[in-house]
């Protein structure tokens, strides 16, 4: 888990190279902006000046950003974030229609997001970026969530759905999240803020920005820890840096370095349906289990402009993940020639225990990701008609390296190696993009993307007749995809109507495409056909709604594989699913709207999703952990003396575990049905305006009411814990 000399050279080539930037500035949030002019008319509008600040966004500029995009786009913005003061980077992402968040330990340490029916674990299937850098610890061999980006980090969030989703990838079947984190200021800007709650929770953070002839730079550092719910005990650290520097009268670059570090007693049991109907709030029965995760990443944006229609960016990227999880030995049933640790449940009911054995397993891996990506943007008219042109490249290069270790206690910090393989993807994409305006009120933009991966899989260690020993086994295997999309936005500001198709695709995993034996299973990459259809209203100007139908028709999914499909390899390819349904949200300002004295803001989002299997043996079931409702409301009030609160509900109906449909509850808690719940998050500030000094209170899970989040990976995960927190803030801005 330490960093190698990979982050030397990102930096090395970082200084050598130009590179990307896809827009400038934050884009403020739809419920904060007015724009007046058609989506068109905006498009012919001269370049605006020079960004001071260049970052990687999904939606675009400032004015004119969500009226343009070619389908369904949500900004959170930054003081939406403020006024809610999450405690975890999935709360903020409640507040998007079509989005599914599962509660993980309620620790918010990992976020576990789906879109539309799409299953939320490890958000596999959502590309999700920082700053436009992928998050997932292998974008392409495994796009896994170990990682996610700390709360503390996230200025604003961006979510594409649409077509417009295709400039990204590899993972664009669900859509695109991207976390915008703090920007380097002008003058001297900066805060503290301390917070304190139940089972021994405190925060620490800060940030400092300012300016240093042109360059500009900002720092933040946030130091976090608790028992956790069930004692499950966590400490984190993170610290993040950006420096934004003129490069040329034409150029600006922002360099961006952060590292973090985390350590939790989360376990991969779960409980009974014994346990859980006994005590759903008894302490962890693996306190034995840990967890750590260390990240370093650094980026290297550049933009160039050519002319006063054509901009060259550049974007360089690197990061190196490690994660260990020290997990304690069981069995699901007792083995006679086995003497156990202890037992836990009750061993007279089948599958109503768990049988703990004086050994753990350590499974460390190292991740390494490598990219760079070149984009060219050009404006020109052909006539009457406007276009713009997005068109670029990237190379992408990643490794993992994966091995098991068997300990001899429960506690083993160390042990003997019984697996060990090394997994490689290199990668390369094109894209292009154009906007076409044909008249003030409508934007046609029809783009392409292209991806193909080639990946290696060596297994240098195995078991082989209940023994590990050394083997040397290799195999290689590749996917290639075409995506094209077109989309359309027609109408005023005020009122448009959007609508597109495209093609989503995402890479099989490389321990899925090539077997421990170096077969290609020859896996296809997950493709999907999505299409919406909405309309936006921004009138009167205290109101803001937008509704989206969608359809996402998967021609192949990428299944568990069982012996009856006489597998290679852990995942094998599946049959078709479709998914359907309506996505809304409007924001209500009345207290503009009634003149107040204060501010009111109420906020509804509704989204019904159906995803089901198309044929085989479970036509017409519902996905696997793919809600049919979900609704939320956001109550916000603030006085201009400085005192505010905020009340947000989430209900989420019932679910399915499994794909048979299973209601019944079975002993080990794994399978059944997942009940509906609610999440009740209550907040009070205040900001005492010529100071900058202020106060806060937060109660997560007001409701206090447990519930089972998941039921996997093996068993039952319960949440809604009640957590109170108080805190103080001093700030300068």
């Amino acid at each position: 888990m330490r960093p190698r000399s990979l982050l030397g050279s990102i930096l090395l080539f970082a200084c050598t190279t130009p590179a990307l930037a896809d827009e400038a500035r934050p884009a403020p949030a739809a419920a904060e902006t007015a724009p007046e002019e058609a989506p068109a008319k905006a498009e012919a509008e001269a370049a605006p000046p020079a960004p001071e600040v260049i970052e990687v966004r999904v939606l675009g500029r400032n004015d004119d950003a969500l009226q343009k995009v070619p389908g369904s786009g949500t900004l959170v913005g930054a003081k939406e974030i403020r006024r809610s003061m999450p405690a975890s980077a999935g709360e903020i992402l409640r507040r998007v229609p079509g989005l599914v968040v599962r509660p993980e330990e309620g620790l918010g340490l990992r976020l576990n997001v789906g879109m539309r029916g799409l299953d939320p674990t490890r958000s596999r299937q959502v590309l999700v970026l920082e700053d436009g850098i992928p998050v997932a610890i292998n974008p392409y061999g495994e796009p896994d969530l170990y990682y996610s980006t700390p709360v503390e980090r996230i200025r604003a969030v961006e979510v594409v759905k649409g077509s417009g989703s295709i400039l990204f990838g590899p993972q664009t079947i669900g859509g695109v999240i991207n976390f915008l984190t703090a920007l380097p200021p002008d003058k001297p800007e900066w805060n503290v803020e301390a917070q304190a709650g139940q089972r021994n929770f405190y925060k620490l953070s800060g940030l400092y920005g300012g300016s240093a002839g042109d360059a500009r730079y900002v720092v933040q550092l946030t130091r976090k820890q608790g028992d956790g719910f069930r004692d499950i005990g966590f400490h984190a650290t993170d610290f993040m840096g950006k420096i934004a520097f003129p490069t040329s009268a034409r150029g600006e670059a922002t360099v961006k370095m952060a590292v973090y570090d985390e350590f939790s007693r989360s376990t991969y049991v779960g409980l009974t349906r014994r346990l859980f109907e006994e005590d759903p709030r008894a302490p962890t029965i693996a306190p034995n289990d840990a967890f750590a995760v260390r990240r370093y990443d650094a980026s290297f944006t550049h933009e160039y402009r050519i002319g006063e229609a054509t901009r060259l960016r550049t974007f360089v990227y690197g990061y190196i993940t490690g994660r260990a999880w020290r997990r304690q030995n069981y069995d699901r049933d007792r083995s006679p020639d086995v003497t156990y640790e202890r037992i836990v449940g009750d061993p007279n009911v089948p599958g109503s225990a768990i049988y703990f054995r004086n050994t753990s397993t350590t499974r460390d891996r190292t991740y390494h990701v490598l990219g760079v990506e070149p984009r060219l943007e050009h404006r020109f008219e052909t006539g009457r008609v406007r276009h713009t042109i997005t068109a670029g490249v990237r190379g992408h290069v990643e490794t993992a390296d994966r091995k098991q270790l068997l300990g001899d206690t429960p506690t083993s910090e160390a042990g003997a190696l019984e697996f060990r393989e090394h997994y490689r993807t290199w990668a390369v994409a094109a894209y292009a993009q154009d906007r076409v305006a044909f008249r003030d009120d409508l934007l046609v933009t029809p783009g392409v993307r292209v991806e193909y991966a080639a990946s290696g899989r060596s297994v240098d260690r195995t078991q082989e007749s209940g023994a590990p020993r050394d083997v040397s086994i290799r195999g290689d295997s590749d996917a290639v995809a075409v995506m094209p999309g077109i989309g359309m936005v027609y109408g005023s500001p005020r009122l448009n109507v959007f609508g597109g198709v495209h093609v989503g695709y995402a890479p099989p995993r490389v321990s899925s495409a090539i077997s421990p034996t170096g077969k290609d299973a020859q896996l296809d990459a997950e493709e999907s056909t999505n299409y919406e259809l909405g309309v936006r209203l921004a009138k009167p100007r205290w109101a803001r709604a937008e509704v989206t139908a969608f359809v996402m028709s998967f021609r192949n999914q990428i299944v568990s594989g069982t012996l009856a499909s006489g597998q290679q390899s852990e995942l094998v390819n599946g049959g078709r699913t479709l998914h359907r349904g309506v996505e809304a949200q409007a924001t209500f300002a009345i207290g503009q709207a009634l003149e107040l004295p204060l501010t009111v803001d109420l906020t509804g989002r509704y989204t019904y999703s159906l995803a089901t299997f198309r044929g085989g043996a479970f036509d017409g079931n519902r996905l696997p952990y793919a809600p049919e409702h979900m609704a939320s409301a956001t109550l916000d009030v603030e006085h201009r003396f400085g005192i505010g609160g905020q009340v947000a509900w989430t209900f989420t109906s019932d679910q399915f575990a499994d794909e048979r449909s299973t209601i019944l509850v079975d002993p080990t808690g794994r399978l059944g049905l997942v009940p509906a719940y609610h999440l009740l998050d209550v907040a009070l500030r205040y900001r005492h305006e010529k100071t900058g000094l202020g106060a806060l209170l937060t109660v997560k899970n007001a409701l206090d009411q447990i519930f089972v989040a998941s039921r996997l990976p093996d068993g039952i995960q319960p949440a809604g814990f009640r957590q109170v927190n108080v805190g103080l803030r001093w700030d300068h801005r």
